[in-house]
């Protein structure tokens, strides 16, 4: 009895952990990560930067900048990769030098922080150095 109880209690222990962990997209399967960025996200930016938006649809990325006249700032594809623990945002050829400090493009394999129906929030590593981090509020 005592050896099923401490089995119960560590399947409860790993259960906890699971469930506590700050990260909303824990175990999340692919086909929802999937549903769940497609749309218009407005980019958070601080500062002089203008105003930009992001629509992922059907694996094709749009990114605008409404401020210069509605036009189309730059397109790709997308692919969503979920692992076990940590799914990834891949953003392929895009050509813009975007606003981040260096002037990088967005192609990156970008690991998923938080992705809900309001938050969505990306992070690589910039071969120019550092940690690139982007935040989107939905439309």
């Amino acid at each position: 009895m005592n050896m099923l109880f401490r089995r119960y209690l560590l399947l409860a222990g790993i259960f906890m952990c699971f469930i506590s962990c700050e990260s909303n997209h824990f175990l999340k399967s692919e086909k929802k990560l999937k549903s769940d960025i497609v749309g218009t996200w407005n980019r958070v930016l601080f500062g002089n930067e203008l105003e930009e938006s992001w629509t992922f649809v059907d694996g094709n990325l749009k990114i605008l900048q409404p401020s210069r006249h509605g036009d189309t700032l730059d397109v790709g594809s997308y692919s969503i990769d979920a692992t076990l623990t940590t799914p990834y945002l891949k953003i392929e050829n895009t050509t813009y030098t975007n606003q981040n400090p260096g002037g990088d493009t967005y192609n990156y394999k970008w690991s998923i922080i938080k992705l809900d129906n309001k938050v969505l929030e990306i992070a690589t590593e910039s071969d120019i150095g550092g940690l690139a981090q982007i935040e989107f509020i939905k439309q």
